[in-house]
């Protein structure tokens, strides 16, 4: 053999079979065999040997280039042997990548002839160790190419062309070429790309350098031939687009694009009017999460949600609290929630983004002049001004979209006509919001030395409107916590004398009176969570305490079983004050004291009426004597009486009805002041509040227009209809938003969620279905942490295992419910980043899967019964989980970490079980099409928030999915389903890719 040498044994190998081989090669070339005579002696070596390992690659490879030249028989052997599959070509690969002898130039264009044909004929039917062995083999075959095309292009550089050399550029070039032709190989090198870091950072280096060389090259003549440039360059082009493996948009498939972007429009409804006391920053980060998701332009997003509003403006009964809370959000909210939003704008131009807004706008000519009717001004104008003052647009772009509304205004409503008559509540919101900045200032003075100013100003909030307005105000400019706490604070000071007498005390006891009053609407409108939320100095103040004690909140009474009063005595004395017509030296009174005992009197004095100790005429005797004495009392006597006819029979509620009537009731006294009048007027209307629940259905005070779930109808008839209105006019009304809270109050998060989930997937239409998924997922934000939880632990698995919803699974309801799930968790788990109670819903029911966290939290022993369905899962209630079982983890990995007590994580772990169990049952049916459409939906939403979702996914169900449905996903979509931050991540991805190409699916 030419230029054969003495071989020498390798330790670590079967020497005995690797003599063999080589003498079998010598007298391969010495009788010239052919490459099947050659196959067959050594397949028959290996088989009678198949104990011992050798490397063939590596023996050929040494024969084949031992001298200038290569000898092309041993090479035609090495690539039989390979070709037919006898050794693998990542060795072969690992092998031609070490031979770095640029003085052979023959033998290098010979490696890369032979590089160029096994690339081109790539097998992938090996396991899964191979297959990433392949990959790393891969990336050190094309940075070989690589570096043989920089050395030669720097000889050529330095001067020393040879025809050699150009060629080794022109075929390294090529050989790469074809090698990314294939979209497996490009796949495979970015699963390497994870796998050796370094090794590709030293692969991009090298790209750098030749990209370098060449471009000193070009300006050099004839270096280096014109066709050979533009080969080098078309490499350089390939390797650089090797980096963009992102997923392809596929807004064609995302349903037809509707006119009315049904999620936001809901979304600002949910802000406006249910969470109009929230932060910004919650809203913002949601509405941001929407408009990725559904792919919203700037001025898309910015049009739905003036849109939204202006829509709730129109809706909103005229000067309602829902028409003040839609005012004060339109033009005192929207300007700071478009700061926010510009914030995340960064390097786009806000200003042309919202010019371009108010142009799509002003298209929508009959929404704004309704809106204009109805304000009796010019909406957009307004809006307009905010913008301005926020430094938002400019006055130029103002008188632009102004001139351009100007020519599309109907004949509704003259500008003229605005002008004229009462100021509309969109001016007065805004003269508000300088009140409200005055009135907290005034608050923050001395109490001791300003007690007459302070009443004075308490009594002009409380007249007419005013402190409806006030708080509509101070809700949108987020000072509504501030004024409630300084309301507080006063109220605080007030509570006892501090040695004053005559008229110093009887101020002092008039501002306790005042600021509990004023107090209550802010419980009753925005919660009690308004003033307690991360100010821990009022938790402890008298308002709050016996707020949290009496106070009915969204028709929930409290319990007084079992209460006694702290001092008898005192109730005694308050008992024959009443009685006697006696009255209170405020010099000597403890306020709050009264307040605490006051209830507990008129139980003895409820008692004594229904003993027939004393009549009917003494019983209206003691209330009016107490509302003589102070506007608070009869607040607190009637929190104590709905809470007792809460829990009394029917036949005991008779006399506590008359009672709570009696005190509803206004005496109209000749001596009466107007500050008098308008205390007892605001009390009245606290009481009416509070008892509305609590009053029988037919009862003439109650106010049928609040009662959107009538006593004799179930909450479900009323949950379908409503949902039937609202799907057919594609948004959410004011009266269909509140009768949904209520449901939702009422029934709780599992059958609300099972109901509308169920409600969305009547129709098998696709534009229904489209916005159908759009208003539900806006709906689930009433409570969106609660709603997604009963949905993926229990509507969901109720529909994949019950055979009477199999057609629910059918495309497009699969489909469409494969997004909503996907939409919910991702809204779902943004919502909890960086915030500890994004959206605090008001009288929420405590769901079933609160219960069963209070319980793991509070009890260390597992439960003696579990929930079970048909196939093994994990539960929220598995205290011994831990989820080493979700993941095949190699040699020092780490589990993931996961908050086990997470409920949304523990959430994620049911489903995908239970989607792992369906992929692994024998039957192909419409389920496994959903977990398909769920994966899909689940990619669709961007690397930014999938992660989180495919990270639960069991290490074992992707090969199930391939191996049940060939070719369902491309090796884009593998790579960002996979975690290639893992080794079992890259065997998982290198396996499928390989899966892939070998059934010649996506090849």
């Amino acid at each position: 053999m030419e230029g054969t040498t003495t071989i020498k044994k390798e330790p670590g190998i079967g020497s005995g079979l690797a003599n063999q081989v080589k003498l079998t090669l010598m007298r391969a070339w010495t009788e010239r065999w052919s490459e099947v005579q050659w196959g067959v002696h050594l397949k028959r070596i290996l088989a009678t040997n198949s104990n011992d390992g050798v490397d063939l690659a590596e023996i050929l490879l040494q024969q084949a280039l031992v001298g200038s030249s290569p000898n092309s028989l041993v090479l035609s052997y090495l690539k039989h042997i390979v070709l037919s599959q006898v050794i693998p070509h990542s060795t072969v690969f690992k092998h031609i990548s070490t031979y770095d002898d640029i003085s052979k130039p023959y033998c290098i264009i010979a490696l890369i002839d032979i590089a160029e044909t096994f690339s081109t004929k790539l097998s992938f039917s090996y396991g899964t160790d191979s297959s990433l062995q392949m990959c790393k083999s891969l990336l050190m075959l094309v940075h070989w190419l690589l570096n043989n095309i920089l050395k030669c292009l720097q000889k050529i550089q330095d001067g020393k062309s040879t025809p050699e050399y150009v060629s080794i550029t022109d075929r390294a070039s090529s050989a790469v070429l074809k090698t990314l032709e294939k979209q497996t190989v490009c796949t495979l090198l970015q699963i390497a790309r994870a796998e050796v870091t370094d090794n590709y950072r030293d692969f991009e280096q090298a790209e750098v350098n030749v990209r370098g060389t060449l471009s000193q090259l070009s300006q050099s003549q004839n270096a280096l031939p014109t066709t050979t440039k533009d080969k080098v360059s078309e490499m350089l082009g390939s390797l650089s687009r090797l980096q963009d493996m992102n997923l392809p948009s596929d807004n064609d498939d995302d349903g037809p694009k509707l006119q009315l972007c049904s999620t936001i429009n809901t979304l600002v409804s949910l802000e406006a009017v249910l969470n109009s006391t929230n932060e910004l920053q919650p809203f913002v980060d949601q509405t941001m999460v929407i408009a990725r998701l559904l792919k919203l332009s700037w001025p898309q997003l910015y049009v739905e949600i003036f849109r939204a509003c202006f829509m709730g403006i129109i809706d909103a009964p005229a000067n309602s609290p829902e028409d003040l809370k839609w005012t004060s959000f339109t033009f005192l909210k929207i300007p700071q929630i478009l700061q926010r939003l510009q914030q995340n704008a960064a390097g786009r131009d806000v200003m042309a983004d919202l010019e371009q807004s108010f142009e799509l706008l002003i298209n929508s000519t009959n929404l704004l002049d309704l809106a204009d009717q109805k304000k009796k001004c010019d909406s957009i104008e307004q809006l307009l001004q905010g913008c301005i003052k926020a430094d938002l647009l400019k006055d130029v772009h103002s008188q632009r979209i102004m001139q351009r509304r100007e020519k599309e205004r109907g004949r509704l409503l003259d500008k003229a006509e605005s002008s004229q008559g009462v100021p509309c509540s969109s001016i007065v919101i805004l003269r508000a919001e300088v009140t409200v900045s005055s009135i907290l200032k005034t608050l923050d003075t001395d109490f001791q030395k300003n007690q007459e100013p302070l009443f004075s100003l308490l009594c002009k909030m409380m007249s007419g409107k005013s402190f409806e307005i006030i708080l509509a105000a101070a809700a949108s400019m987020g000072e509504l916590q501030n004024l409630a706490i300084k309301l507080i604070k006063l109220n605080e000071f007030a509570r006892h004398s501090a040695g004053e007498a005559g008229k110093a005390s009887q101020t002092r006891a008039r501002l306790f009176d005042i600021t509990f009053l004023m107090l209550c609407p802010i419980l009753q409108q925005y919660g009690l969570e308004t003033i307690t939320n991360g100010h821990k100095e009022t938790v402890d103040s008298f308002f709050v305490q016996w707020a949290q004690r009496w106070f009915p909140e969204d028709g929930k009474y409290k319990n007084i079983e079992n209460c006694n009063p702290s001092d008898s005595n005192k109730v005694e004395s308050l008992i024959n004050l009443f009685l006697s017509s006696g009255e209170l030296k405020t010099s000597l009174t403890r306020w709050h004291e009264v307040c605490l005992n006051t209830p507990f009197a008129i139980q003895e004095i409820l008692f004594a009426w229904e003993h027939g100790a004393i009549g009917p005429e003494q019983v209206k005797t003691v209330l009016e004597n107490v509302k003589n004495w102070m506007c608070c009392l009869p607040v607190v006597v009637s929190c104590w009486l709905c809470c007792y006819i809460n829990t009394a029979d029917q036949e005991r509620r008779e006399k506590p009805l008359l009672m709570l009537e009696q005190l509803m009731t206004i005496s109209n006294k000749s001596d009466s002041s107007a500050q008098n009048d308008s205390r007892c007027q605001f009390m009245k209307t606290v009481i009416e509040h509070l008892s509305q629940d609590i009053l029988p259905a037919n009862h003439h005070l109650r106010n049928i227009s609040k009662q959107y779930i009538p006593a004799n109808e179930p909450p479900a008839i009323i949950l379908e209809e409503t949902l039937k209105l609202v799907f057919s006019k594609g948004w959410v009304d004011l009266k269909s938003l509140h009768t949904l809270e209520q449901v939702l109050n009422l029934c709780g998060s599992d059958r609300f969620c099972d109901q509308v989930v169920h409600h969305m997937l009547e129709s098998n239409k696709v534009d229904d279905l489209c916005m159908a998924v759009s208003l539900v997922f806006a709906l689930f934000h009433m409570d969106l942490e609660h709603l997604t939880l009963s949905l993926l632990v229990n509507t969901l698995p109720r529909i994949l295992y019950s055979a009477d919803n199999s057609h629910l699974m059918i495309d497009p309801r699969g489909y469409t419910l494969a997004k909503l799930v996907v939409l919910c968790i991702t809204a779902a788990q943004v919502s909890k980043v960086g915030q500890k109670e994004p959206y605090v819903r008001r009288g929420r029911k405590r769901s079933r899967i609160d219960v069963d966290v209070e319980e793991m939290d509070e009890c260390e022993v597992r439960p003696s019964k579990m929930r079970k369905i048909n196939e093994p899962q994990l539960t929220l209630l598995s205290e011994d989980f831990t989820f080493d079982d979700m993941t095949v983890k190699e040699d020092g990995e780490h589990s993931p970490a996961f908050d086990t007590k997470e409920p949304l994580n523990k959430a994620m772990v049911n489903l995908f079980c239970l989607l792992n169990a369906i992929i692994h049952d024998k039957r192909v049916t419409a389920r496994t099409g959903f977990i398909r459409s769920f994966i899909d939906e689940a990619l669709k939403c961007g690397p930014q928030y999938y992660r989180f979702i495919l990270q639960f996914m069991p290490s074992n169900m992707l090969p199930q999915l391939m191996k049940t449905m060939p070719g369902i996903f491309t090796n884009q979509q593998i790579l960002h389903i996979c975690d290639l931050s893992t080794l079992s991540g890259r065997k998982l991805a290198a396996k499928a890719v390989c899966h892939n190409s070998y059934l010649k699916v996506t090849s």
